[in-house]
């Protein structure tokens, strides 16, 4: 008797879990939006150039109003657009740019346009790819990678991470995570992580190497939120030498217990 009325019981919570979840509530999913424009700056055949690729994640119609929420922050960071559907957005931006690399430009080149020297001050790209990936159970990851160059001898590269909770669609925002005051606080916890990374004992060693030689450690804006950690981005030059790229620095919620707001330690859950 007693284990036919745990069997019951078991089988009315199973039946009641299942008729709490809505068959026809939207997935979250993405695709892949393009957008290619090109220009040369003059009719010459070897006219410099201006190229434009954008391959951005997107979330899809299916997604509800999630995805809407999710493509609306994706419009503003990355273009600085409000009110335009992410789609029309990336076409814009891609004719836009190649309009005035024209308009800026052309009257410089016909200036410049006897000096072969000068011919690379105006070869211009400007490209940006991006990738999403769930992070915890309840966040995901937007990941846009920026590369470009203005007549620049070497290109700006830039990673650009958005955080975001994946069942709402709200960004995850550094306020959100943190209580007020943690930048002062969290400085010596990212150095230690950053010497032990190089693998160094002093700044001095670190400066050696070709970090911190013209600034002190921060809290990066670019962050990637985990289920047990937080990964701060630095993009090249900001705290390193050009020539060593990225910086990842990866600390625990446990390293940082007193900096992390409770609230946000159970909104991941």
């Amino acid at each position: 008797m007693v284990n036919r009325l745990r069997t019951t019981l078991f089988l009315l919570v199973l039946v009641f879990s299942s008729s709490c979840r809505n068959n026809d509530e939207p997935r979250l999913t993405f695709e892949t939006l393009e957008a290619e424009k090109s220009t040369r700056l003059s009719n010459e055949e070897r006219s410099p150039l201006c190229s434009v690729s954008l391959k951005i994640a997107a979330a899809t119609q299916e997604s509800g109003k999630v995805g809407e929420k999710i493509n609306a922050s994706v419009a503003y960071h990355l273009f600085n657009k409000k009110n335009i559907g992410l789609k029309g957005c990336i076409e814009q931006f891609a004719e836009n740019y190649v309009k005035t690399y024209k308009n800026n430009m052309l009257p410089l080149y016909n200036e410049d346009r006897t000096d072969s020297t000068k011919r690379q001050w105006y070869e211009f790209h400007y490209i940006i790819t991006s990738t999403t990936e769930q992070t915890s159970r309840r966040t995901l990851v937007y990941l846009a990678t920026v590369d470009y160059s203005e007549g620049h001898t070497n290109s700006i590269h830039q990673t650009i991470p958005l955080n975001f909770y994946s069942d709402t669609g709200d960004e995850i925002e550094r306020n959100d995570i943190f209580v007020d005051g943690y930048e002062t606080q969290l400085k010596p916890i990212l150095l230690k992580a950053l010497m032990e990374r190089v693998e160094v004992e002093s700044i001095g060693e670190l400066k050696e190497k070709g970090y911190l030689q013209t600034v002190d450690i921060y809290p990066s804006e670019n962050i990637i939120v985990g289920d047990n950690t937080i990964t701060f981005i630095y993009n090249p030059s900001e705290i390193a030498s050009l020539e060593l790229g990225t910086i990842q620095l990866i600390l625990t919620y446990a390293q940082m217990e007193k900096l992390i707001k409770p609230q946000f330690l159970q909104s991941l859950q």
